[in-house]
């Protein structure tokens, strides 16, 4: 087993499958800035690593991941070269598969990175989450887009607009969670998924990803970080007028 280390963020080589691994269990697994950095990151290298066939993204302890920590927050706006963009560009490059495991809470990123997944195994009392619209902010890692071709637009209202939480139950049956399977077994039965995805041609499996792939989507991503970019600079002028 090889490890790479990064802060809160937990990368290994498991004969073949990259595991990347959230590891913030005190926080729920909430995003830092260094944990997007470290994940944009081991994307990267695992879909550029000649020995991995797949790639598996799973949370430590309770949760997969409360999504992005507020006080992170603090280093918006961000520039298409700065940690969070990168990552979100990320997600839909990779070619190899990706699974997700997800258990506990799975809230913002949390929730939208089930998106770019081509398998999700959960547990049945997952609570996922799209709570922008509480934030003031608009969604992101393109799910304005993914979602609703992913549920369905009446569904992806009632997500988006109203924040309405899923059970992974519930999201199984509306398609956006592939598998519902036990906690005692989840990561087992993701790490079989992914080792299952990888024994198919990498090439073709990698053109299907592409064709899959909606048109304009990166574009649509730099459309969402602009649009919450303004409102972080939005949110600190009305600070800053109310302290005036």
């Amino acid at each position: 087993m090889d490890t790479a280390p990064a802060e809160s963020v937990d990368v290994a080589l498991e004969d073949g499958l990259w595991h990347i691994r959230l590891n913030r269990p005190h926080k729920r697994n909430a995003l830092t800035l260094p944990m997007f950095a470290a994940l944009g990151e081991a994307l990267q290298a695992g879909q550029a690593h000649p020995e991995v066939g797949a790639l598996l993204l799973s949370g430590a302890g309770a949760d997969f991941t409360a999504g992005h920590d507020l006080q992170a927050f603090e280093h918006w706006p961000q520039a298409s070269w700065d940690p969070i963009p990168r990552f979100l560009h990320a997600l839909p490059r990779v070619r190899k598969p990706l699974v997700i495991a997800v258990q506990g809470v799975a809230i913002g990123i949390g929730a939208t990175s089930l998106l770019h997944a081509d398998w999700v195994c959960s547990t049945a009392d997952a609570n996922i989450r799209f709570p922008f619209i509480e934030l003031g902010l608009v969604p992101e890692a393109g799910s304005s887009q993914l979602l609703a071709m992913t549920v369905g637009l009446g569904r992806a209202r009632r997500l988006l607009l109203d924040g309405q939480a899923v059970s992974g139950a519930m999201a199984h049956e509306w398609g956006l969670v592939s598998e519902v399977v036990a906690a005692d077994t989840l990561l087992d039965e993701a790490r079989a998924r992914a080792r299952r995805l990888a024994s198919r041609d990498a090439r073709a499996y990698a053109r299907t990803k592409t064709l899959l792939q909606p048109a304009g989507l990166a574009r649509r991503i730099d459309v969402e970080i602009e649009l919450i970019n303004r409102a972080v600079l939005e949110r600190r002028a009305a600070a800053s007028d109310g302290d005036a």
